[in-house]
């Protein structure tokens, strides 16, 4: 029989006064000895399946709470991918609406280009034409600077040609007065031959005759 110590306390003291109590029949009759053996054996599996089943319960317990800790970790992902789930709808929202946006954008930028491109040919042509002016307005300030050296000379030589003017003007006034002179002498000299006595002190070169009378110039 297994040891006593196996079973609860309140069972090794009723298992103790059991067989006590058999002990001293047990000369009378056999059979109530084997059967105090056969009690003690039963209540020591009862206490083990006691045992056992507390042992299940405690187990149970151990999985209740286990699968209590899984349900609210259950819950939290749960409520995550909840969270999740609606991100991912905003996100999508949000990339639907940037597309939408970039699409517009790509399109104003294509219409801004076709509208740039002529203008960029404009701009090219305008640019031809401003290096062809350039390049005249180059040629003619040569063309001036040699007209303005080309004016010195003319005005150096215009200044020599006045001189050399200048001094034949007084040359010819000269020989003009000298001759004038010359031949004014002699008219009145002729004066004086054809009229004797005549007054000449009145009359000169520097002279003129204003209202039949001789007066200075």
């Amino acid at each position: 029989m297994p040891p006593a110590a196996e079973l609860p306390a309140f069972l090794q003291e009723f298992l103790q006064t059991f067989i006590d109590g058999e002990m001293e029949s047990q000369g009378e009759n056999p059979l109530q000895g084997h059967a105090a053996k056969g009690l003690g054996a039963f209540l020591i599996t009862s206490s083990r399946a006691s045992t056992q089943v507390q042992e299940l319960r405690a187990e149970m317990l151990k999985l209740k709470e286990a699968a209590s800790q899984d349900a609210l970790q259950i819950k939290k992902l749960t409520q995550c991918e909840t969270a999740l789930h609606l991100e991912l709808v905003d996100l999508r929202q949000t990339d639907k609406e940037t597309k939408r946006l970039l699409f517009e954008k790509s399109q104003e930028a294509l219409s801004a280009h076709a509208k740039i491109l002529p203008l960029r040919n404009e701009v090219i042509v305008l640019q031809d034409k401003v290096e062809d002016t350039q390049a005249k307005m180059v040629r003619l300030e040569e063309r001036a600077t040699q007209q303005e050296v080309r004016l010195g000379q003319l005005e150096g030589e215009l200044v020599r040609k006045d001189e050399v003017f200048s001094e034949i003007k007084e040359e010819l006034t000269n020989d003009v007065v000298g001759a004038y002179g010359v031949r004014f002498e002699d008219a009145m000299a002729q004066v004086a031959c054809v009229n004797p006595g005549v007054d000449l002190s009145q009359t000169g070169l520097t002279k003129r005759i204003v209202d039949g009378q001789v007066v200075d110039a």
